[in-house]
């Protein structure tokens, strides 16, 4: 079960590093409605998808400690 979040959490970053080049680098993709769309789409899915790691990492630490 850990290495689906694992693997979740690494697609997620890849989401995120997409719509950083989208913002940042793409000069044209933040200029239009539809660009705009595809930026927050590639963050925001990103940000979701990174999120549940950390948690069962903790979870998964507090087990051990008791």
């Amino acid at each position: 079960m850990q290495k689906i979040f694992f693997y979740l959490h690494l697609s997620g970053l890849v989401f995120i590093l997409i719509g950083l080049y989208l913002l940042l680098v793409h000069p044209t993709a933040y200029s239009t409605i539809g660009g705009m769309g595809w930026i927050v789409l590639a963050l925001g899915l990103g940000g979701v998808m990174v999120s549940p790691y950390p948690a069962v990492k903790a979870i998964q630490w507090m087990q051990k400690q008791s």
